[in-house]
Formats: C-alpha cells, sequence, structure tokens
C-alpha cells in the first residue's frame, strides 16, 4: 500500500509541476465557457423564453428570462463538469505516455513493485486530480450562478452531483490509461488530446443540443459514454431550474425539451433510464479495466 500511495503521489507531482499541462487540460472547458458566454448561451436563453412564450399563457417576461438564464447556466455547468473529467483525466494519463517516451516506465518495472499497482497508481493519480478540478469547477461555476441571481442546488442534488462527479473521473481515467497503453510518444498524445479536447463538446452535446445534431450522428453518440454521463449531470444540475422555468406548460413540451437539450435521452422508441445510463457508462469502465489488466499482467504491450 505504500508503494501505492507514493507512486500516486508521485504521478499527482509530476502533473502539477508543469502548469502548462494544467492549462491545457482545463483548455476545453475554457472554450466552453467562451462559447456560452459569447454566442450559445444567450441562444439557449432565447430558445427557452420563445418557447415560454408560445405555449405557457399569460407570463411574467422578467421572470422567465432570468429563469431561462439559470437554467441555461446549470445545463452549462453539467457540460463543463464532464468535460473536465474527460480532458483532465486525459491530461494526467500524459504522465504515463511521458514515462514510456522517456525511458522511465522500464525503470519502474524493474522495482518490487507489481505492474498493476503501477497502472492503478496512474489511474488513481488521475483520479485525485480531476475530481479536484471537477469540484474547484463546480464551486467557481455555483459562485457565479449565485452572483448572477440563480439558487444554489440542494445538499441532496449537490451530494448527487459529487458522486457523478466520482463516477465520471473514475470511468474516464481508466479508459485514458487503456488509451495510453498503445502510445509510446508524447507528441502522439498531444495529438490526441487536442482532438479530444475539440470534439469532447460536440461528442457530449455541449456545443450543439441533441436537437440540432442530424439523426445518424445523434444516434452514434448514444453509445459513446461521454453522452450518457453528460445527460445523468444534467438531469440533477437542471432539475431545480427545470421546475421553475416551465411552469404551467404542457407536460409534453416539458418532455420534448429535454431530449432536444441532451437532458433525456432515447435510443429506440423509450426513454433511457438513469439506471441503464450508470450501468453503461460502469459497464465501459469496467471492460477497458479488464483490459488493461489483461495486458499489464500478459506484458503484451511493454516488452
Amino acid at each position: 500500500m505504500k508503494k501505492f500511495i507514493n507512486l500516486t503521489k508521485r504521478n499527482c507531482l509530476v502533473f502539477l509541476r508543469d502548469r502548462a499541462a494544467v492549462f491545457f487540460s482545463l483548455l476545453a472547458m475554457l472554450i466552453v465557457l467562451m462559447l456560452m458566454g459569447v454566442f450559445l448561451g444567450n441562444m439557449n436563453e432565447e430558445n427557452v423564453v420563445n418557447l415560454l412564450k408560445e405555449y405557457g399563457g399569460s407570463r411574467n417576461m422578467k421572470l422567465d428570462q432570468e429563469h431561462a438564464r439559470e437554467l441555461v447556466q446549470y445545463w452549462t455547468l453539467a457540460g463543463i463538469l464532464v468535460v473536465n473529467a474527460v480532458t483532465v483525466t486525459l491530461a494526467v494519463i500524459g504522465n504515463r505516455v511521458t514515462d514510456v517516451s522517456e525511458g522511465k516506465l522500464p525503470a519502474l518495472y524493474s522495482a518490487p513493485v507489481s505492474r498493476n499497482i503501477i497502472a492503478l497508481s496512474y489511474i488513481m493519480s488521475a483520479v485525485l486530480i480531476g475530481i479536484v478540478m471537477c469540484v474547484i469547477t463546480l464551486g467557481v461555476s455555483l459562485g457565479y450562478i449565485v452572483a448572477t441571481g440563480g439558487e444554489l442546488p440542494d445538499a441532496w442534488a449537490l451530494g448527487r452531483i459529487f458522486l457523478l462527479i466520482v463516477l465520471n473521473v473514475c470511468i474516464f481515467s481508466i479508459i485514458m490509461y487503456f488509451c495510453a497503453l498503445f502510445i509510446k510518444s508524447s507528441s502522439a498524445w498531444s495529438g490526441i488530446a487536442t482532438v479530444v479536447g475539440t470534439l469532447v463538446g460536440f461528442v457530449g452535446g455541449i456545443y450543439l443540443p441533441m436537437g440540432n445534431l442530424p439523426d445518424g450522428v445523434a444516434a452514434v453518440l448514444k453509445y459513446i459514454p461521454i453522452l450518457h454521463g453528460t445527460s445523468l449531470m444534467r438531469k440533477v444540475c437542471c432539475e431545480k431550474a427545470l421546475e421553475k422555468t416551465f411552469t404551467e406548460v404542457p407536460m409534453q413540451l416539458i418532455s420534448d425539451y429535454r431530449e432536444y437539450m441532451g437532458i433525456n435521452i432515447t435510443m429506440g422508441d423509450g426513454l433511457v433510464s438513469s439506471v441503464f445510463q450508470i450501468l453503461f457508462i460502469a459497464g465501459c469502465g469496467l471492460t477497458a479495466f479488464a483490459v488493461i489488466m489483461i495486458v499489464q499482467k500478459k506484458n503484451i504491450i511493454d516488452r
């Protein structure tokens, strides 16, 4: 256990000492914030207000505008948290690729430590840093939402948000380590990080709501864990804001909006439950973890 803790601490410190790596791991999140602040946020708010004007009967437009802003802010927050879970863990797992490219991994393997322990130390460092970064992002975002007139989630909602942060960070740490097993150079990993950082907003239905995507693209995304992780986070983050915003409107309108914005996901003719989404994400992570253990045990990649 002491060796595992020391290796995990070493991996965390190596990442945190590289300020450029920390910055670029958060770059995708900064891009989302910029897009939502400059263009997409206002567009989504206007869409909500227009829906309420059309279907809500007599409305208080000022109050609707405030509620719509809060709803879009929480919708954006949910996406940012999952973006962080992907990009931060990817950056931290880059330590493993750097160790390979610089010839440090064979030295670790020659030490009296199991290969599986070494693998787990890389994963755990990504989990710890990913959770910390997401919690900091959550705190800053909630402060901004409150400062602009929004309300904080209750303790039960905050607890569920934290559990979903842990779930997403753990699963994507494992998946990123699995991908890193097949990469030998830091430049190749940097290229992958650039591609992932660019695509994660689209894959999670963040840059464009699900309802704006072509049917074929949307159908493919429903089999990728990022979308389901984002959907789960949105269900909790937007729960209270949805209730306040869509008062006295037809239930079908609420259902259609939740599906259009990727809060609810449908597969086939039915609505996907949260339990299924959790099992799907966990299944992806456990499958990747099992393959990692087999590869590490049989020394398939690094011999």
